[in-house]
């Protein structure tokens, strides 16, 4: 069996880069950067590619990988287009230098995260099986067809220190 692992091919709509903080499944806050990439489908549909760069800040256990479903639960109910199939998008993962304060030389990398939406259920955290982990070459591919922006760029543009917020409400849901 073959699984198409690339984004929606398409022409960008819109384009957004947002601090997501949402309620982490271990308790507390976490945050991430998220890009988001609305796309118009050769199908005339609203397609939506989601890349979530894992960062620093977060206190140990806290971060994206260890609860990919609530970030694609608050990222759903806040950041994603209510006219986006939550069914199709296409979702990312991004780690590099901004995931840690170890010093490494390491290039980034992207992991594609095969999530699954029920309308009853929501996202649920998926298993190893679902995470592919992308060739330098396609990680390229990515980022030059999402024109993705550099994470530690887009950080240092924002005139606030990103910090995660305590009091956030738990996320809504669209089911």
């Amino acid at each position: 069996m073959t699984t198409d692992l690339s984004p929606p091919v398409g022409s960008i709509q819109s384009a957004t880069s947002a601090i997501l903080d949402w309620p982490h499944r271990h308790g507390g806050a976490a945050h991430c950067l998220i890009q988001l990439r609305a796309l118009r489908t050769p199908r005339s549909d609203l397609a939506a590619t989601v890349v979530a760069s894992e960062l620093r800040t977060n206190p140990r256990g806290r971060g994206a990988t260890a609860d990919f479903a609530g970030l694609a639960a608050a990222t759903a109910a806040r950041v994603i287009p209510a006219a986006c199939s939550l069914e199709v998008v296409t979702w990312f993962l991004h780690h590099g230098p901004f995931s840690t304060y170890d010093h490494t030389d390491e290039p980034d990398t992207f992991t594609q995260v095969r999530l699954h939406w029920d309308p009853h259920t929501g996202y649920v955290d998926p298993g190893p099986e679902a995470h592919r982990l992308l060739t330098d070459r396609e990680a390229a591919q990515l980022t030059a067809e999402l024109r993705l922006e550099n994470v530690d760029e887009v950080l240092r543009t924002w005139s606030w220190k990103q910090q995660p917020d305590p009091t956030i409400a738990p996320t809504r849901s669209r089911r």
